[in-house]
């Protein structure tokens, strides 16, 4: 249990500690916290890095935040001597501390030098152990209009003099403006000489190598803010009576979706109190007569996202989300009905059909699915439409179909069908008469919700030509059989469910357990975006249904949930709606920066 310091609590610096926060109940402690407490906004550690939190005991008395050092800091790397080849291959090795935060609601002399200088002298060894290179150089920012730095110079920090005094700005350009707000840097050496080191040929190559790229930089196309995506949206209306570019609207209905808002009507609340500034910065329309930026009305939300063809949003938003994503992470592939939608029409269902990222629940693409036709064509048609190489892509028993296994390896893709069900008959019955017994199998145990849940993966190899005409789903290599027993302890209820699966995996690419956990990771789509969808912004309940607003307005809840998934600093979707609810210029930075400022 964390305890937070009290006014009358007394703290002897010789009993503090350091160490890292554990799990991520702490770690989303120490970012509510650093949250609360620093003064300047906190958008969550960025790239690879490290929690600190100082204790006295039980009692947190302290955080200190490490992340990757500033890309741009001519002090700093003059003083280093490195070259520009060097700073990108060994960027990751310098840490920058980002926040530094005392908890003790009464002043403790000397506590700040003390939990600092806990925290440089295992920087090194909880870096290497987190992320499998060392730290050489610590580095911060000092405003001197607020501090003078005097725990970091009695810690032994070395002082390089002011910066310039300049920022980025936002809207994911590479300009830069002068705020007149100079800061100081100092610098301290992790190890002998490290300043030398980081300019020479000896370090060990593991550690150059750009396998840590995402500590460093960001590559300039992933830099590119979603508000510079919405920009590349094709114009589709009249010169006539336009008035706000279609970028300005789109990007406030995101910001709208962030916070939660739900419909057209709500948008146009949510934007009716922005200030001057915060219009000018999403390009709304500056009225002469008025002599002010206006804020877009619900008529105006209403007809951009009726008629704005969605799958010209969908691209916008899905390059920028694949930007955020991995190239070779597994994908799931699956199809949604807006059930409150459907009702409202009478020519069928408004059904969208979704590209997913295992783990993160991001929304690469999504594609609608034609009134008088199934989900299955559209996964083909999204599989064509995304760059599927060297993924695997997991889909349910609907889409064990010759056809759609030919179209993913046709794009070498690989595929898991993670059931077969009574659709191919003959496929099942080959599966079903399978003997599994002696074959490679993995298990696993989890316990929660109340229940035990096991679960038991066999694998049986079909490459072999005794195996031709079995089970002959095109490109199969392997036939998975899955068995998942549940039991309530409090009740003692029980239950055993089997499924028999399919994938063009082979044993050397992947063995039981690689495969039960993507058979498992499949559900990613269901309970990180369909239940989101659901349950957080109301989808099924919702009614709009003329001509393309449904298909748009789901578009915008994908790019709230993937803005919320990459920011990282919220474990659930209502904790994020409500923070942006109330700080809408933390939501509009976050579509109008890159991502990571």
């Amino acid at each position: 249990m964390v305890i937070l310091p009290t006014p009358g609590s007394s703290v002897d610096l010789r009993e503090v500690t350091v160490r890292p926060t554990r799990g991520g109940r702490e770690h989303r402690l120490w970012d509510r916290l650093v949250e609360e407490h620093h003064y300047l906004r906190f958008h969550g550690i960025i790239g690879k890095g490290l929690r600190h939190v100082a204790l006295h005991g039980e009692t947190w008395l302290a955080l200190i935040g490490w992340q990757p050092g500033a890309f741009k800091l001519a002090a700093r790397d003059r003083w280093i001597g490195w070259s520009q080849d060097q700073k990108f291959r060994r960027l990751h090795l310098v840490c920058n501390n980002s926040r530094f935060v005392i908890l003790t609601p009464r002043r403790v002399p000397n506590l700040a030098s003390r939990v600092l200088g806990l925290s440089l002298r295992r920087l090194s060894a909880d870096v290497e152990a987190a992320h499998g290179y060392p730290a050489f150089l610590a580095e911060t920012f000092v405003d001197v209009s607020r501090f003078t730095g005097a725990c970091y110079r009695a810690s032994n920090w070395r002082s390089l003099g002011l910066t310039r005094g300049f920022a980025r700005e936002s809207g994911g350009t590479a300009r830069w403006r002068h705020h007149g707000q100079p800061k100081e840097i100092f610098m301290y050496e992790l190890a002998a000489d490290a300043a030398g080191a980081l300019s020479r040929d000896g370090i060990p190559e593991e550690w150059n190598a750009r396998q840590y790229d995402d500590a460093a930089p960001m590559a300039a196309p992933r830099l590119r803010s979603l508000f510079a995506c919405l920009g590349e949206v094709p114009e589709y209306r009249s010169a006539r009576g336009r008035r706000y570019p279609l970028a300005s609207v789109l990007a406030v209905a995101v910001a709208a979706r962030l916070a939660g808002y739900r419909g057209v009507t709500a948008f146009a609340q949510f934007a009716a109190p922005l200030s001057q500034e915060q219009l000018k910065a999403v390009g709304a329309f500056f009225s002469p007569s008025k002599q002010r930026y206006t804020a877009p009305s619900i008529t105006t939300f209403h007809n951009i996202l009726a008629d704005l063809p969605p799958e010209t949003l969908d691209d916008a938003i899905g390059r920028w989300t694949a930007r955020q994503a991995g190239a070779d992470t597994p994908l799931a592939m699956d199809g949604k009905d807006i059930r409150g939608t459907s009702r409202q029409t009478g020519d069928g269902r408004r059904m969208m059909v979704a590209a997913v990222e295992h783990g993160t629940g991001l929304v690469l693409r999504q594609a609608g699915v034609g009134d008088r036709s199934n989900e299955i064509p559209a996964v083909r048609r999204l599989s064509s439409d995304l760059d599927v190489t060297g993924r695997v892509v997991t889909m349910d028993a609907m889409h064990a179909q010759h056809e759609t296994a030919r179209s993913l390896l046709g794009r070498r893709a690989d595929y898991v069908v993670t059931a077969v069900k009574d659709n191919q008959k003959t496929i099942q019955d080959d599966l079903r008469a399978i003997d599994f017994t002696g074959a490679p199998s993995h298990e696993t145990v989890d316990k929660g919700h109340g229940r035990l849940e096991r679960r038991r993966c066999d694998v049986v190899d079909l490459t072999g030509a005794e195996w031709d005409g079995y089970a002959a789903l095109h490109g199969r290599r392997q036939a998975i059989r899955v068995e998942r027993e549940r039991e309530v302890p409090r009740t003692g209820e029980r239950s055993l469910e089997v499924t028999w699966c399919l994938t063009s995996l082979g044993p050397d690419r992947a063995g039981p357990e690689a495969l039960l956990e993507l058979v498992r990771n499949h559900w990613t789509i269901e309970n990180r975006v369909h239940y989101v969808r659901d349950f957080t912004y109301d989808e099924d309940r919702c009614r709009a249904h003329v001509r393309n607003l449904p298909r748009n307005l789901s578009c915008l809840t994908n790019a709230a949930i993937a803005i919320v998934r990459c920011d990282g600093r919220f474990g659930y979707m209502p904790e994020a709606n409500r923070h942006y609810a109330a700080r809408a210029q933390e939501a509009l930075d976050l579509i109008l920066g890159p991502p990571g400022t």
